[in-house]
């Protein structure tokens, strides 16, 4: 059974409205305090609800972190439209989602670092960067960029994820804008380049 059919839709417990809200703490409490801070308890009280919904929910910490760095990604992509249909619209949003929630991009930095200094495996975050990857090449794919290894996704995103890390360093938009500006140059040479093959 899934989630979404557990309760009915008038409950407080409705699946996706109290997931959500769920992971929504988990994420403003790891990008604000760290994934230290993040505990059943924290994470109900964040979000106004009972710390036995974290269990039911999620079963257990690393799994509830798991479901909010898959949501901080989801929301990412959405909000900052790395998943673009033109070069124009490619991270149109990126610095209000910054700007927004600033932290929340340093929600996976967190998590790498602690992954790599604890010697974990790392297929969590090879997963969300797979989706990262993935949706960048979606919009090489609608921008008729060539790009049969992922190569070429895997270096936007990298400048991507490298902007938003100076950014938060810099804590300059005119400067961020200027670099997304040069980014959307290259996906344009890219362009140029594919349609005259």
């Amino acid at each position: 059974m899934s989630e979404a059919s557990l309760g009915d839709e008038d409950s407080d417990l409705e699946a996706p409205d109290t997931r959500t809200r769920l992971l929504d703490a988990a994420i403003h409490i790891a990008s604000t305090q760290g994934l230290d801070k993040v505990t059943y308890r924290s994470v109900a009280t964040q979000a106004g609800l009972s710390h036995s919904l974290v269990r039911f929910y999620f079963g257990s910490g690393e799994a509830m972190i798991t479901a909010a760095l898959e949501r901080a990604a989801q929301l990412d992509v959405e909000e900052s439209h790395i998943r673009a249909a033109t070069i124009e619209e490619f991270g149109v949003d990126l610095l209000d989602v910054m700007g927004g929630e600033r932290n929340r991009g340093m929600l996976q930095y967190d998590y790498l670092l602690r992954a790599v200094r604890r010697g974990v495996p790392l297929d969590r975050l090879v997963t969300l960067y797979d989706f990262y990857i993935g949706q960048v090449a979606g919009t090489l794919d609608d921008l008729d960029i060539d790009d049969p290894d992922g190569s070429i996704a895997a270096m936007i995103l990298g400048a991507v994820d490298g902007l938003i890390m100076q950014h938060a360093i810099y804590e300059s938009d005119e400067r961020t804008e200027r670099t997304l500006d040069r980014i959307r140059d290259l996906l344009r040479l890219l362009k140029n380049s594919s349609s005259g093959r």
